[in-house]
């Protein structure tokens, strides 16, 4: 088996794990609405930063979706966006590599907050986001190594990261932008959306006459 037909049957296995995580889950309709709100957001944002080189929005809605609502909805937020604004920049071997990528992002989101509470203030929290920019830019070089370079040696892969550096940068960096612009406003709007997912039902002791 070459390497890339190896590389993708892993992919399609480990997105296959992933939503059907999200799906045993049994999450209810407005989550699964959330899910399908922040996934369009996700793409929406990565359209509209199209002019700007490999600058966008969509890694930290999917960071600080799985960072409040948890891996599963992050993970399908991730891999649902990036299948999504695909429709717009086009389908191919690079789709399967961005969807396990920002849905690992979700995932690692969700890492974060259930390590420290959701209490991560607004540097550290922007620091974050950035390095899953580097993370996804690292995947994504693997990916065109996997797929596009013949002879896979390290030589390739250091080039293909050479010349994929300047645009990683510009990831991390909008993600650290984006994060201290919009991300504690966003995570406290979500926190709300949780709270009201969450229902205590409070026995009520009746007295008889």
């Amino acid at each position: 088996m070459s390497w890339a037909a190896a590389a993708f049957s892993i992919l399609a296995l480990a997105l296959a794990v992933g939503y059907g995580w999200y799906e045993r889950t049994r999450p209810p309709a407005r989550l699964v609405a959330m899910v399908a709100t922040m996934a369009g957001l996700a793409a929406l944002g990565r359209i509209a930063f199209a002019p700007l080189p490999n600058v966008k929005p969509t890694t930290d809605i999917v960071i600080l979706t799985g960072y409040v609502l948890g891996g599963p909805p992050g993970f399908a937020v991730g891999a649902t966006g990036a299948l999504a604004s695909n429709v717009v920049f086009g389908q191919g071997p690079w789709t399967p590599w961005q969807m396990a990528a920002w849905g690992l992002c979700g995932l690692l989101g969700a890492a974060l907050g259930a390590a420290t509470g959701r209490r991560v203030p607004r540097v550290p929290l922007a620091l974050f986001c950035g390095a899953m920019g580097l993370l996804f830019g690292a995947i994504m070089d693997l990916s065109t190594f996997t797929t596009f370079s013949g002879g896979h040696t390290l030589a390739q892969y250091l080039a293909i990261s050479a010349t994929s550096l300047p645009f990683n940068v510009a990831h991390a960096v909008g993600n650290v932008a984006f994060c201290l612009a919009f991300g504690p406003a966003l995570v406290r709007a979500l926190e709300r959306f949780r709270a009201r997912l969450n229902i205590t039902w409070i026995p009520v002791e009746v007295s008889r006459p």
